[in-house]
């Protein structure tokens, strides 16, 4: 059935978002370093390069597909509490300030790594399990109360809802908030 909103057809250039992306981060790199010179024709070449050679990884592909909507979430979502804190007075110094904050900095790196890793999971994760399982379709569980199951994400929520990680995350987050509180940060 035809809808007002159908982006069925986006689905079929999902090779070429990648590549666009890519070509223009590297181009943009090269432009901003000077890398290479002030060419712009050997930079625009190389970041086409390097642009093309994505399409030989399937995975990355795959990856980058994954990652860049969340990013995108993650950018609005950042823009948006910035146009909040500007409506309630901050001015454009609060907001330098602000970025340059080493803590806000690790944070943004942390949400980069926790995404990259969930894309990495998400893409290679089943492929993983499969070998793992070498075509067994049993649930394993462990002397020990582990689960693993032919499903990746079965297995990866099992983890992480397991009670132990449960408690290893609230014993980390009571020691952070300890060593916060008695240094006085």
């Amino acid at each position: 059935m035809a809808t007002v909103l159908d982006l069925s057809l986006l689905q079929s250039f999902d090779v070429i978002f990648p590549v666009l992306l890519v070509f223009a981060i590297v181009f943009a790199v090269l432009q901003k370093t000077k890398a290479l010179g002030e060419s712009l024709q050997i930079n625009a070449i190389v970041a086409v390069t390097i642009a093309f050679m994505v399409l030989l990884s399937d995975t990355l592909v795959s990856v980058l597909n994954f990652m860049v909507p969340w990013f995108t979430v993650i950018i609005i979502f950042f823009i948006l509490i910035l146009l909040i804190f500007q409506i309630f007075g901050a001015t454009d110094s609060d907001v330098r300030g602000a970025l340059s904050d080493k803590t806000l900095q690790w944070t943004l790196i942390g949400v980069g790594i926790v995404l990259l890793v969930a894309s990495l999971g998400t893409v290679l994760g089943q492929s993983f399990t499969d070998a793992a399982f070498e075509g067994d379709g049993n649930v394993t569980i462990s002397e020990d109360g582990g689960v693993a199951q032919k499903d990746f994400m079965g297995s990866a929520r099992a983890t992480l809802f397991h009670p132990k990680v449960m408690g290893l995350v609230i014993i980390f987050l009571i020691a952070i908030f300890a060593v916060a509180f008695l240094s006085g940060g």
